[in-house]
């Protein structure tokens, strides 16, 4: 085929599809200029003066936040409104078989539909340049979409693992039932364009008919959102138990450490922090209070209490030996002693005995009474070694050095020499144990 009958085709392809879409274009005008002459917007389409019937399919895109201190859910959503208008109904054979055209929302008669439970001024859905989708039935679709900002009651007891459930009421504004029915559709929720949020995930999604408020039609979509937890677990959760842990061993802490205090004021001023962070999150109501602010306030409490003790512990530790404990420190004493359930250690102290002190000398029975009087217990009797030097110091009081005795005292004290055959008599008293080693026979 040569280059001029290639052109000839090329023109001839150009000029039917023109006169094809000259066709298309005359055919949508003369559609719309016939549908639209004489057409009223402000006149809601009713037939023999019946109301007129909205059905509304809820469509949620995402949860943007729920603001726990204003108690405000953010909702990113579409609401796909539809009803019949039969001013806009044709014949598809007469208009080149168009089944449907886009038409600006401004053009059309709109239900008054508000959201009555918004924080905001209620605005009226969509806006001007939005288009509807009229079908050649009647049937007008319009997809108003728009961040809905709700108030929302929470419960935060089991805050950070609770679940809340919010709602969104739509209502006509003005129009009453006998004018305009709000129903839900076929399938009242669509989730195909919802994406999961970082905080919150929607769970379900409920549609209620309320009862008419006054002669207003009402409609409900119940959402109930639970909070996803991981974050809250590893930043608040968590620490707070290690915490709580931290602040019990500071009574293990030896007092000449010198950083039981120190240690209980750091544990007392985390929990205040973490307190407020907690506080911050909450709204700012006496209806319900958060279990887990519950719980760091008592700790707070407890670690409060264990910095008061620490310093009495402190106080009494570093008291000198020569100041006398008080009748009502020592009551005190005793009595967290016996709830507390601990045993009760004799004080051992050495008694150190003058060779000029026998076991008769007035000095060493005052020394075992004020032993006594201390309260540590039943007097310990002195041991077999203590008898035998006092013994001894009572045979050598008129002797010389050389014949002082050295009894067995433990493992690697000497053990006594006994006579042999042979050896000198010596002038000093021998000393022979007898079976028991409690009984000397000189």
């Amino acid at each position: 085929m040569g280059g001029p009958a290639m052109l000839l085709v090329i023109c001839l392809f150009g000029q039917l599809h023109l006169s094809v879409t000259g066709q298309g274009i005359s055919e949508y005008s003369a559609l719309t200029t016939s549908l639209f002459q004489g057409y009223e917007k402000r006149v809601r389409p009713s037939v023999a003066g019946s109301p007129t019937t909205v059905y509304m399919i809820f469509e949620p895109s995402s949860i943007l936040s729920l603001d726990e201190n204003e108690q405000v859910l953010y909702t990113y959503a579409t609401f796909k409104c539809s009803w019949f208008d039969d001013h806009l109904a044709w014949n598809t054979s007469d208009y080149n078989n168009i089944t449907s055209f886009l038409w600006p929302q401004d053009d059309v008669w709109l239900p008054d539909l508000i959201i009555t439970n918004s924080v905001k001024n209620p605005a009226r859905l969509g806006y001007d340049e939005m288009p509807v989708r009229v079908r050649y039935t009647g049937s007008v679709t319009w997809y108003p979409s728009k961040i809905f900002a709700t108030s929302c009651d929470m419960d935060v007891t089991y805050y950070p693992f609770d679940t809340q459930i919010c709602t969104l009421i739509l209502s006509t504004k003005m129009s009453t039932y006998q004018e305009i029915e709000i129903a839900a559709g076929g399938s009242p929720i669509s989730w195909a364009e919802y994406s999961p949020g970082s905080t919150w995930d929607l769970k379900t999604i409920a549609v209620e008919a309320l009862d008419n408020q006054g002669d207003i039609t009402r409609i409900q979509f119940k959402l109930t959102l639970k909070r996803l937890r991981t974050y809250y677990v590893m930043n608040i959760i968590l620490p707070v138990l290690f915490l709580s842990f931290t602040a019990s061993i500071v009574f293990y802490l030896p007092a000449d450490a010198g950083e039981k205090i120190g240690m209980s004021m750091t544990v007392l001023l985390a929990y205040a922090v973490y307190l407020t962070i907690i506080a911050d999150n909450m709204p700012q109501t006496s209806l319900q209070v958060s279990l887990l602010a519950v719980y760091l306030t008592m700790l707070l409490g407890f670690t409060a209490l264990g910095v008061i003790l620490s310093v009495i512990v402190l106080s009494l530790h570093f008291t000198g030996d020569d100041i006398p404990v008080g009748h009502r420190t020592a009551f005190i004493t005793r009595k967290i002693r016996r709830f507390l359930r601990l045993r009760r250690y004799p004080k051992r102290s050495v008694n150190r005995v003058s060779p000029h002190m026998n076991r008769q000398s007035p000095s060493l029975k005052h020394r075992d009474i004020a032993l006594d009087g201390q309260g540590f217990g039943p007097h310990v009797p002195s041991s077999p070694e203590q008898k035998l030097i006092t013994q001894q110091q009572d045979k050598v009081s008129a002797t010389s050095a050389s014949g002082l005795l050295r009894p067995r005292t433990s493992s690697h004290c000497e053990k006594p020499r006994y006579p042999q055959d042979g050896d000198a008599v010596s002038s000093a008293p021998s000393i022979v144990y007898s079976e028991n080693d409690r009984e000397i026979i000189t």
